[in-house]
């Protein structure tokens, strides 16, 4: 099934705070945030890659300066991340990058010793 969504993005605002964006077909702008994401400067929603459906997969940093990985469905419909093993403090976390068309979603996280890893979700 094809999307009428078709490019994923995101903007800061005038307080620096991230907002998801994607452009229809039509060229109309949908903004999302992913409920927990946060609110201060260089905090928010950063959609990364869009399937042929319109899912998006992308990550948010939430108000500790956390990230988490989200996949919002083309109904809006947005479930959150974390990989095992993926750090809980300030610059620690899980990102989700890449997602091809059977929906496998390529990432990293970052443990709780500030070290990286990657990882892939089959869905």
């Amino acid at each position: 099934m094809e999307s009428n969504v078709t490019t994923p993005g995101w903007y800061l605002d005038a307080s620096n705070v991230y907002h998801g964006c994607a452009r229809a077909r039509d060229g109309s702008i949908i903004t999302f945030d992913v409920p927990g994401a946060g609110t201060d400067a260089f905090q928010g929603t950063l959609p990364q890659s869009i399937s042929s459906a319109g899912t998006i997969a992308g990550y948010f940093i939430d108000a500790s300066n956390v990230s988490h990985g989200f996949v919002r469905t083309s109904d809006g419909a947005v479930t959150t991340f974390d990989a095992p093993g993926a750090g809980t403090g300030s610059g620690q976390g899980t990102v989700l990058h890449t997602m091809n068309a059977p929906g496998e979603i390529v990432g990293f996280y970052v443990d709780s010793s500030y070290v990286s890893h990657r990882f892939l979700v089959e869905r």
